[in-house]
């Protein structure tokens, strides 16, 4: 059985843990490839226009896929307790897959987590309860699947790390510093993130990820941004994010994909909280070209320039 992965989505915070559980039990898997503009227009056409951008590359992947493997791994991860919930668009994948190519009827391979006790999927729970009930579908013993979940979870653990404290390094070092606020999924593709990516360093900027923080600490340094009351785990954790690296950069960038609901609510924390940066909101809508974008990142780092110098 070969199990297909789509490149998008929860694959740019879990990609490393899943390809090695996999490799771990010698089992053959796919990543599809990265996002181009056939993706986006096929995700583009199969999705409602109200779709969030992430959610229309991320159904370009799956159709991708369809060809290429057995059954595709579309996770289901809910709620993660204290830390937490998920968007919603992460719990309805199945359904939308399985609603789309209901005549092909795609076999879906899956794990769930729910740490809240109100399981709207079977053996849902923890991380490594829910990895152990692939069991029977990968037709693997119980003991199989925890020792490639332990090892993978290790090795996804420091590489983790390994980001983290480069990103630190950045951070302490010299140069003109942009903090970018986005969810992983947004900053990482090759279509929609690594041009805007690219085109900040072309102009000479030093960029950190707000993701690469101690999600344990960001879990609890989120709260000197917020009241508390915000509900999404990575939002949580980027405002986090800009807690710790706030002081030690020049200006930050609002990476968001049109119309992530829980992206506009964070953004505005943050412009409301944060009153010593200059700050860049760029709206990612999947349209083609840089040009317009181009120009903004150009003033901003122009910006962020001539504060660095002591002009005003």
């Amino acid at each position: 059985m070969t199990v297909g992965i789509p490149r998008a989505g929860m694959y740019y915070r879990c990609g490393v843990l899943w390809e090695n559980f996999l490799r771990s039990l010698g089992e053959d898997y796919v990543v599809s490839g990265e996002t181009n503009k056939a993706i986006l227009e096929k995700g583009s056409a199969l999705m409602a226009d109200e779709s969030c951008l992430s959610s229309k590359i991320y159904m370009g992947h799956v159709d991708s896929l369809l060809d290429r493997c057995d059954c595709l791994f579309v996770p289901w991860l809910s709620n993660f307790g204290a830390d937490g919930i998920n968007c919603t668009r992460f719990r309805a994948y199945h359904a939308m897959i399985s609603n789309i190519y209901r005549e092909r009827a795609p076999k879906l391979l899956t794990y769930a987590i729910d740490y809240s006790g109100t399981q709207d999927m079977k053996h849902a729970g923890d991380e490594e309860t829910a990895f152990m009930s692939m069991a029977k579908a990968l037709g693997r013993s119980k003991k199989e699947i925890r020792d490639a979940y332990r090892a993978a979870k290790q090795i996804s653990e420091e590489d983790f790390a390994r980001r983290v404290a480069q990103a630190e390094a950045v951070a302490d070092g010299e140069g003109t510093k942009i903090l970018i606020v986005g969810h992983d999924y947004s900053i990482y593709d090759a279509y929609i993130g690594r041009p805007i990516i690219k085109a900040f360093q072309n102009f000479g900027m030093k960029l950190i990820d707000a993701n690469l923080v101690d999600r344990r600490q960001a879990q609890r340094d989120f709260r000197k941004l917020s009241d508390g009351t915000l509900p999404w785990t990575v939002s949580r954790e980027l405002l986090g994010g800009v807690v710790r690296y706030r002081d030690r950069v020049d200006g930050i960038v609002l990476l968001t994909g049109f119309p992530c609901g829980p992206d506009s609510l964070v953004n505005e924390v943050i412009k409301r909280e944060v009153d010593d940066k200059p700050i860049l909101y760029l709206l990612q809508d999947g349209q083609d070209g840089l040009a317009g974008v181009e120009t903004r990142i150009e003033s901003f780092t122009d910006i962020l320039t001539y504060h660095g110098n002591g002009e005003r």
